[in-house]
């Protein structure tokens, strides 16, 4: 039990790793063609998370509630 709150405490004190909010920052917003997107968060459905279906009618990117990934529609003028 000792070691492994000393290795949690070293996990958490770790600044050199980027935390996963700023991981999934640096994946740029996804292009959809459409209104609504249903975000999965992977292919794989083991992988993923429940389906969220996200409106996109505004013009800042809509994110998921569970993995983070932006969404934008994409237009086509």
């Amino acid at each position: 039990m000792f070691f492994s709150l000393i290795l949690e405490k070293k996990l958490i004190c770790d600044t050199s790793k980027k935390s996963p909010m700023e991981l999934i920052n640096e994946v740029p917003p996804i292009k959809v063609e459409g209104r609504i997107v249903a975000c999965e968060g992977d292919t794989n459905p083991s992988l993923g998370h429940p389906i969220e279906f996200i409106c996109l009618d505004l013009h800042e990117p809509a994110v998921c509630k569970y993995c983070g990934l932006r969404y934008v529609q994409d237009h086509h003028h």
